[in-house]
This record gives structure tokens, C-alpha cells and sequence, in this order.
């Protein structure tokens, strides 16, 4: 048994093969069946709000864990070619993001009416940091310095940029931000009519 939703309605599935039963659920009917059972669906769309925004977290999570490209974050760029080389040399298979793309240091909450997605406050340097592309506080002498520079030789590294690269990659409060807000309406409405739908089955069903 499935539920799935479309500009228009909700398709209803159940069975397999030659057993599958298919069933268009249009939201005009589904109105028309909550009107005729007296659901509250003020209630009812307050509640798939919620839901919806209970969602977002796990959005989020799918834009670091992906290093972008979904959800309305462009993609992340690559790694350079230094930084490749360098965790090579160091056995480093971190993802991303390090710590900031630990899906548990994630958090969601609700604050003075608003939905908060994001990491918590003591992961905030971390976060500016990394979307603004800044290094740590001895990135630029890595570079610079040649004292530095023969260290990283002597370890396995060949080439050795002259700079250290600044790579902003932004996620919160834009673009995410600016992706939620076009789609959670659409989002909540269908987590509304979905919940309309799986009602009105029940009741058929146990009639």
C-alpha cells in the first residue's frame, strides 16, 4: 500500500502485479469527503505544517551528506588538488564538511514560533568558516612559510600552492533558506491531502 502525491491527487496503490489496484484521489473529492465527515481540517493543515518543517532537518542533512546539488544547494566544489593529495598522505576519509557533516551534530528546533534548522551554537565558527571558505588559523603559512612547505615535501606532497584557496560553499540561510521557502506551502499541502487520503481509505475500508 502506497501514497503518492501530484499536482492534483493523490494516487493510491496496493497489491503487486496483476493485483495492483491503482486509485486517483483528486483534493477536490477529498475536500468534499472531509466537509462530509466534519474534519477539522484547519486543525488538520496546522499539523502538516508542522510536519513539513519536521522534514527540513532531514533535508539539510541530505545537502551536507551530498556535498550539495540537492535540495536548491549548488554543488559544492571538488576538494582541491592539494587538499586531495594531503588527506592521501594523511589516511584522511572524513567527509566533507568534517564535523559539520555529522548528521547527530544537526539540529531542529522551534524558537519564538520559527522552525530552526542548522548546527548548534558551539559548531558556529566551524559553520561561518565553512561556508565562507577560510582555513584554520596556520592555513595561510602552510603556503607561505618554508619551514612549512619542506615539511609537507618531506611528507609526500609535490606540489604545494603558493595561496591558500578560499572556497565558499553556502548552505543556511541561503540558498536553503530561500528553496524552503518556495516549496514548504506545496510540502505542507501535500503531507495534508496525503493524511485526507489515507483517512478516507481507512473508513472505506472498515466499512
Amino acid at each position: 500500500m502506497g501514497y503518492s502525491v501530484t499536482d492534483t491527487a493523490v494516487m493510491f496503490s496496493q497489491g503487486r502485479g496483476r493485483a495492483k489496484v491503482s486509485l486517483a484521489l483528486s483534493f477536490r473529492d477529498l475536500e468534499r469527503w472531509a466537509k462530509r465527515q466534519k474534519i477539522d481540517t484547519a486543525k488538520l493543515m496546522k499539523r502538516s505544517f508542522g510536519r513539513a518543517c519536521f522534514a527540513l532537518k532531514r533535508k539539510f542533512q541530505k545537502v551536507i551528506s551530498n556535498a550539495g546539488g540537492v535540495e536548491g544547494v549548488p554543488k559544492f566544489k571538488d576538494f582541491e588538488a592539494f587538499t586531495k593529495e594531503l588527506r592521501a598522505v594523511e589516511g584522511r576519509t572524513t567527509p566533507m564538511g568534517g564535523v559539520l557533516a555529522d548528521a547527530s551534530r544537526i539540529v531542529s528546533f522551534k524558537k519564538n514560533g520559527w522552525q530552526m534548522i542548522g548546527w548548534p551554537d558551539e559548531l558556529a565558527d566551524w559553520a561561518v568558516n565553512f561556508q565562507d571558505g577560510v582555513g584554520g588559523p596556520s592555513s595561510e603559512r602552510y603556503f607561505t612559510d618554508p619551514d612549512y612547505r619542506h615539511l609537507m615535501h618531506k611528507r609526500g606532497i609535490r606540489e604545494i600552492p603558493r595561496e591558500y584557496v578560499h572556497n565558499p560553499r553556502r548552505v543556511i540561510p541561503e540558498p536553503f533558506g530561500a528553496y524552503v521557502e518556495q516549496h514548504l506551502e506545496t510540502w505542507a499541502r501535500g503531507t495534508f491531502y496525503k493524511e485526507l487520503a489515507k483517512q478516507m481509505m481507512k473508513t472505506k475500508g472498515a466499512a
